[in-house]
């Protein structure tokens, strides 16, 4: 009998773009760092959010910092949301980099229409 070829492992879910990230952001993350990522929201104060305006402070840490407090959820005994089912670590990194270090106080974390949440 023909050996039978090894099972493939399952394809692995396509990366979010962009601008669905701003869309889970807009969904996800506004509770604690507001649209505009300043973390005045009242769950941000109670929680220590960080203020993503804040470019000193946001200088001390690093992206794999900030991932890992995105994905694990969990930071200086704190509990923060937990979003490692939900975003991978591409995705992660890609909302770290993509959208979190660009924030701009005077602008809102907006997606544009249609994209998924």
């Amino acid at each position: 009998a023909p050996a039978q070829a090894p099972a493939k492992a399952p394809a692995k879910a396509p990366a979010k773009a962009l601008n669905e990230l701003k869309a889970f952001y807009a969904t996800n993350r506004v509770k604690c760092h507001r649209r505009d990522g300043v973390a005045q929201a009242a769950d941000g104060t109670k929680l220590g959010g960080s203020d993503f305006t804040d470019t000193k402070k946001a200088a001390e840490e690093s992206d794999l910092d900030m991932v890992k407090i995105l994905r694990k959820g969990h930071f200086f005994g704190i509990k923060k949301p937990s979003f490692k089912e939900r975003l991978s670590g591409a995705d992660a990194f890609l909302l770290v980099q993509g959208i979190v270090r660009r924030v701009d106080w005077s602008k809102v974390i907006t997606p544009e229409e249609g994209a998924a949440r």
